[in-house]
């Protein structure tokens, strides 16, 4: 007879599962989330950074907007919704 090795479980939430949970977590409590990506000069491979929080002033939201405004052309674009 044979040994059947198992496999461990990761614990660890899978990403999109992650994000979910701290958008509906920032929109419940009325805080910012951000969510970018930056290429790793060492590896050259994408990171992916979700952050919430109280992140973003007025004014910061503003020049934001400003800013993606201008590149609309160029494929930026955001997405407005209000919250009851």
């Amino acid at each position: 007879m044979t040994i059947r090795k198992t496999r461990r479980k990761n614990a660890e939430k899978p990403f999109h599962e992650s994000v979910t949970d701290l958008l509906f977590s920032a929109m419940a409590n009325y805080e910012d989330f951000v969510m970018t990506y930056e290429v790793n000069p060492a590896t050259n491979k994408k990171e992916i950074h979700v952050m919430s929080g109280k992140l973003i002033s007025p004014d910061l939201l503003g020049t934001l907007k400003d800013h993606v405004a201008q590149q609309m052309g160029e494929g930026s674009g955001h997405h407005i919704r209000q919250m009851e």
